[in-house]
């Protein structure tokens, strides 16, 4: 088999089961649960709907490592969640290996990710925590740290010639361009309306989502100094993974739907 072929079935595969892995988030959620059957399948269109966007924007500048950025990171978010593994050691056993092998991909949507869920753990004191708070902090700072170290052995000892491109890393000049914005806010649109919902208090997460989304704004900080604003499939791990938490909060503001989960978060 050729390698572009290998690549492209290795990308069919990731997005099979990053949508199983989706579907599964959004089913275990209580908003879900408390939800009518036609709201239920309106959810799982949401989600369909959502994914189709996403990964429209994900083929413009896509790269190999995309795709399987967007699984392992919607996998974490599962294990964070403790729905999926009930065993503790094991959960926290499994996030290390994912983030091991997300460092060898794009090193940076480990350390980021990690850091944001420590981050979210240690701000949070009363939040309750699937797999234990001290334990996620463990394991969300040594997962961070191992991607960390992978990238240092790829740059100093497997690759040490490897050099960026003549226009630097930092963008931040570049990224100011009103362009770059535009792109931005139009592929990620369902994130920021995301953000407005929370941030106007007319939608609650639960732990593991403001999790991923502390994760997300770190990233998007970073994002904006290091990287290209037009190039959205570099976010679209995060994005990816927040589907089921913008579904939910969007169909919430539906007058019918509303009334059977208020107080509810996915």
């Amino acid at each position: 088999m050729k390698p572009y072929n290998t690549l492209t079935l290795l990308d069919v595969l990731c997005i099979a089961l990053t949508l199983c892995v989706t579907l599964s988030l959004l089913r275990n959620s209580n908003c879900y649960r408390a939800a009518s059957s036609s709201t239920r399948w309106l959810s799982i269109t949401g989600v369909f709907c959502l994914a189709e966007y996403y990964l429209a924007w994900a083929h413009w500048y896509q790269t190999s490592e995309t795709i399987p950025s967007i699984l392992i990171v919607t996998l974490s978010v599962a294990l964070i969640s403790g729905k999926f593994v009930q065993n503790r050691i094991l959960a926290g056993a499994l996030l290390v290996l994912l983030g091991f092998i997300q460092g060898f991909i794009r090193a940076d949507v480990a350390v980021i990710l990690h850091a944001g869920f420590f981050l979210a753990v240690l701000f949070s004191p009363k939040a309750p925590i699937p797999l234990g708070r001290i334990r996620q902090l463990a394991v969300s700072l040594f997962t961070a740290l191992v991607a960390g170290c992978v990238q240092l052995y790829l740059m100093r000892i497997r690759f040490p010639n490897a050099k960026y491109g003549p226009e630097g890393v930092v963008q931040f000049a570049v990224n100011l361009h009103p362009g770059m914005w535009l792109t931005m806010l139009l592929a990620l649109s369902p994130y920021w309306l995301l953000i407005s919902l929370i941030a106007t208090r007319r939608y609650q997460p639960n732990t593991s989502t403001r999790m991923l989304l502390t994760a997300s704004v770190l990233y998007l900080a970073v994002w904006t100094v290091v990287g290209l604003l037009d190039e959205v499939r570099i976010f679209l791990p995060f994005a990816f993974a927040l589907i089921p938490a913008t579904v939910m909060a969007l169909i919430g503001r539906i007058p019918e739907s509303n009334r059977s989960y208020r107080s509810r978060a996915v």
